[in-house]
């Protein structure tokens, strides 16, 4: 989504919801508190969220699903999701914009009245004007600007400059987002989950942290807490001026620091995992002055891992990452997983080298995904500061040999999903490098790579007509990488004289679809 849709004209934020908690200076002790006479879930048992979320159903704010009467508190939420959720959250609010008929939400769909009711109170708006994306999972950046605006919180103390030194991603907030983000968190209204100073802000929501939104801005008593405190973001400013709209004499941003005092806690596990102390080094990776050490659970299958990188001797960076913070949104539970490979190496060739670990998930769901996490210097900040790539159902191959830079070669993912095929054979090809902290897509760059896999796919295409098994996948393929080459033409003459079925012309309508949704030709 291009960022000219955040216009402010718009209001493109998403909802979620939270209210009013007043930030002070001292921060106040919290006690936790229980839900009484709550509604149980089966799937929130042991959760991190299930205080909060028992508390919002007896309230009949959230519900869960009738046909299994579960929560699904790991599942994305969607616009519509949200609006009903805001809609029983803040019914007493005054309405003061004018309804909208959005263009994608007829009278008889069943978040109508909730979309409507939202959209006068200032918390949701259309995507574009009059498009509203009921369906469309909602980042949590969207959610808390939606907030914001929503509730009409003001700031007073946290400025958008302040951010980074508050999260440690906080240079990913979207720039329309900040000034909203910083006053959520002034006022208490950011969870975060597994680690208190990562925001995670354009991942999509889940309805659990949705449930802890929703908690802390209802919380009447502000000495209690029915989400986890520790995954609460709060402030302490020492001595900070008031922010003021217009411009500061002194460029400079009082301090900022996380409460509680010290090292915040990073670690995400239910509370059948281990302990952080309990962890010992598994792995231990060295290249010129860097040393990485792993430090795991299990030396085979593992339900948490620790990384600590070493600079010239110094201990620079300490990060804790749990198996279920690289699941999928959907993924409920994960059971273990397995460090294929952990290595120091100059991923981007640019004499800083960067810490890999390769890891395979084994997940709810019965199958095994596979997950990269990459760990950059940045001089500037002297830290280290992590990116985690799922690969899917396939993993990658590393090749150093005859390029410049090292290529990560994979295979298209969307082509698994959308033909039910997990084999490279019947997979196109797709070439990365990995560049200042993120992955780029390379393939076009390596006709000798793709050449060399079109004779893998034709192999195959000539080995299932001998069997009379389907074809469809494997020409999708074949095709896809032809487009790649400029040889269109081409790859067309081979899929129409290899497909002779009485579907042909449906399959060929569909197949042009299909390259186009993903972008290998621009052409109906």
């Amino acid at each position: 989504m291009k960022r000219e849709s955040f216009l402010p004209q718009f209001k493109l934020f998403i909802v979620v919801v939270l209210g009013i908690i007043l930030t002070q200076k001292s921060l106040p002790l919290i006690y936790p508190v229980s839900a009484q006479d709550s509604t149980t879930f089966e799937d929130i048992k042991g959760h991190w969220a299930q205080n909060c979320i028992e508390n919002l159903a007896q309230k009949n704010i959230v519900k869960g699903y009738y046909e299994d009467e579960t929560f699904r508190p790991d599942d994305p939420v969607n616009r519509a999701e949200f609006a009903a959720m805001i809609s029983q959250a803040f019914p007493k609010l005054p309405r003061t914009e004018k309804a909208i008929d959005f263009v994608d939400v007829p009278t008889d769909y069943w978040a109508y009245n909730a979309i409507r009711d939202v959209n006068q109170k200032g918390f949701m708006s259309g995507y574009l004007a009059s498009v509203f994306n009921p369906l469309l999972n909602i980042p949590r950046v969207q959610a808390l600007v939606a907030l914001v605006n929503g509730l009409d919180y003001k700031s007073s103390q946290v400025s958008p400059q302040q951010l980074t030194k508050i999260f440690e991603d906080g240079s990913d907030i979207p720039e329309y987002a900040r000034k909203a983000i910083a006053t959520a968190t002034e006022n208490w209204l950011v969870v975060n989950y597994p680690n208190v100073r990562r925001l995670n802000p354009n991942k999509p929501a889940t309805r659990a942290e949705v449930a802890t939104f929703i908690c802390q801005a209802i919380l009447e008593d502000k000495k209690q807490a029915l989400v986890p405190t520790q995954y609460i973001a709060r402030v302490s400013i020492s001595e900070a001026p008031a922010v003021r709209s217009e411009p500061k004499s002194s460029p400079t941003t009082p301090p900022v620091t996380m409460q509680p005092q010290g090292t915040p806690p990073i670690e995400s596990r239910p509370e059948s995992y281990p302990e952080i102390k309990d962890l010992k080094v598994q792995k231990t990776a060295k290249l010129g002055e860097i040393k990485a050490e792993l430090l795991a659970d299990s030396d085979n299958t593992i339900q948490l891992m620790q990384i600590k990188i070493s600079r010239k001797g110094d201990l620079v960076s300490e990060d804790v990452v749990s198996m279920a913070t690289l699941a999928a949104p959907r993924v409920k539970t994960v059971k273990t997983g397995r460090v294929l490979d952990f290595k120091v190496l100059d991923l981007d060739n640019d004499k800083e080298p960067e810490v890999l670990v390769d890891v395979l998930v084994n997940e709810d769901n019965n199958f095994n995904n596979y997950y990269s996490v990459i760990y950059r210097y940045s001089p500037i900040k002297k830290e280290y500061r992590d990116l985690q790539k799922k690969w899917g159902l396939t993993s990658y191959r590393l090749n150093t040999e005859n390029v410049e830079t090292p290529i990560l070669i994979h295979y298209d993912q969307r082509f698994s999903k959308q033909f039910q095929v997990y084999t490279p054979e019947q997979l196109p090809l797709q070439i990365f490098q990995y560049q200042f902290g993120e992955f780029k897509d390379v393939t076009q760059q390596y006709s000798e790579f793709l050449e060399e896999h079109n004779a893998v796919l034709l192999q195959e295409i000539n080995k299932r007509r001998r069997l009379k098994q389907d074809l469809k996948a494997v020409l999708a393929a074949y095709l896809a990488q032809h487009y790649l080459l400029g040889e269109a033409d081409a790859g067309w003459k081979t899929v129409k004289e290899v497909y002779q079925n009485p579907d042909r012309n449906q399959f060929f309508t569909q197949l042009r679809q299909w390259l186009k949704q993903t972008g290998y030709t621009d052409q109906t």
